[in-house]
């Protein structure tokens, strides 16, 4: 018994003594936690190594709950002084970092600034290129170049797509434009118009010639001539052809030369040589003979006047696949007017380019030209012409019959009388001939018996001329205005 008491006291004392141990261990964990410096500062990985140690903890408490009651209340005491503790220094450590990022704003905002200012300038270098490319497409496209016109565009779009909004008006005027609005802009004020044609009027040569040279050349240059050579060259240039819209092309290369060119002496000679007689004074045209030429209605000589007449007609009756119910029919009438008087009219199917060589020459003799003179009054025209026979026409005609009839031919001699009003077409002065009358007399060399007919002059039939400038007719002079 007394043996049995000595077991049971002493496994009773072995328990004490583990319980006391048990709670050594525990004030010590105590101890050291509560011995830990406050300065201690966590990183964020040891924060969520301390956040999944707790909350294993927890779940390690949670669970051991079931099993021992008595020593979950001192772990549960001692987790819960750990986490505050915990606690305690993290709010310490996230105020030393607010503290920190307080003291040092101004090196923060400096750094911002520097990155800000240096997008800005590359943001400035890629709109200046884009500028600058579309500039040289439009360049390009005022020299014709279009397609290096479009890769210049596309680069400055690819680089800035609203490039051209950002331009603004430097787009609505080309280069060329822009170079001469600022030459133009030293001058203070707008001069009306008629001050400047007085000035032009008031011009007079230099001492140095009548032109300077551009660039340096090693033949002779036109401003060594003299004037009354100039003055020479202009009655060529104007020739008997009265070629007057060379003369204006020539006054546009320089002052001088449209000094030159609205010389009296070769204006008064235009125009005796389109009136004549009837030229009568120029004070009317304020004492100046191009005036009148350019506002006194008269014929244009560099080109010809054309009309287009187009009717319907019937077709043949027949039962064949080439049955057509009618035809469009279609023809030219051509008059071409000379300064020495003559006058050569054609009526031909031939389209212009076929038809217009043949009246280059006043002495032409194509098949169906007639030819004739005209005269002016005021406004109005007058032709008299008669048809062209060839000695090729009357021998061409193999059969005796044929040549009976060929020779009554050549026996009635026919005139075809023409009146027309001279009027403007549009904005071109002088380019449109209208009907007034038309009519054929003819008469016979045997009796002199006389057939008058007058056509009946519609808007159809016979639609207005207009005038049309022929390049080849004045593309050379054979004699000097005279």
């Amino acid at each position: 018994m007394g043996d049995a008491v000595n077991s049971r006291g002493l496994g009773n004392n072995d328990k004490i003594e583990r319980k006391v141990q048990v709670s050594e261990t525990e004030e010590d964990v105590d101890a050291e936690v509560d011995d830990e410096p406050d300065d201690v500062i966590l990183n964020e990985e040891d924060e969520v190594t301390e956040e999944e140690q707790e909350q294993e903890k927890k779940s390690h408490v949670g669970s051991s709950d079931d099993s021992t009651p008595s020593s979950s209340g001192r772990a549960s005491n001692s987790s819960a002084d750990q986490l505050e503790a915990f606690r305690q220094q993290w709010q310490i450590e996230l105020q030393q970092r607010l503290e920190s990022t307080e003291q040092s704003p101004r090196n923060i905002n400096h750094h911002g600034s520097n990155v800000v200012t240096s997008q800005n300038n590359a943001a400035l270098s890629v709109e200046d290129t884009a500028k600058a490319f579309f500039i040289q497409g439009m360049e390009a496209e005022d020299d014709g170049m279009l397609n290096e016109a479009i890769y210049f565009y596309r680069k400055a779009l690819q680089l800035v797509p609203d490039i051209e909004s950002k331009l603004g008006n430097l787009f609505q005027h080309s280069p060329r434009d822009r170079a001469r609005q600022d030459s133009e802009s030293s001058v203070e004020g707008i001069e009306p118009e008629g001050m400047v044609i007085d000035g032009l009027d008031k011009l007079k040569l230099s001492k140095d010639g009548l032109c300077q040279m551009e660039y340096e050349q090693r033949m002779t240059h036109i401003s060594c001539l003299p004037v009354e050579l100039i003055i020479y060259i202009l009655h060529w240039v104007v020739s008997n052809d009265l070629d007057l819209r060379s003369l204006d092309m020539f006054a546009m290369v320089c002052k001088g030369f449209y000094m030159c060119a609205r010389d009296e002496r070769v204006w008064k000679k235009a125009c005796l040589k389109v009136w004549g007689l009837n030229l009568g004074s120029c004070k009317k045209y304020g004492s100046s003979w191009r005036r009148m030429m350019i506002d006194r209605p008269h014929l244009l000589f560099d080109g010809c006047y054309i009309s287009k007449v187009t009717y319907v007609r019937p077709g043949e009756q027949s039962l064949d696949s080439f049955y057509r119910p009618f035809h469009l029919v279609e023809y030219f009438r051509y008059i071409r007017f000379f300064p020495n008087g003559q006058v050569l009219m054609l009526v031909s199917p031939e389209d212009p380019l076929q038809s217009l060589p043949k009246l280059k020459n006043c002495n032409s003799r194509a098949p169906g030209i007639l030819r004739g003179g005209y005269r002016m009054a005021d406004s109005k025209v007058t032709c008299l012409l008669k048809r062209v026979h060839t000695e090729s026409q009357v021998n061409q005609y193999r059969y005796k019959r044929q040549q009976r009839q060929a020779n009554n031919q050549t026996e009635m001699e026919s005139c075809y009388v023409v009146e027309c009003d001279i009027l403007s077409s549009g904005r071109r002065a002088h380019a449109q001939l209208v009907w007034k009358s038309y009519s054929i007399q003819n008469i016979s060399k045997l009796t002199g018996e006389q057939v008058h007919t007058q056509f009946d002059l519609t808007r159809r039939t016979f639609p207005p001329l207009i005038f049309s400038r022929v390049k080849s007719y004045t593309l050379s002079s054979s004699e000097p205005l005279t």
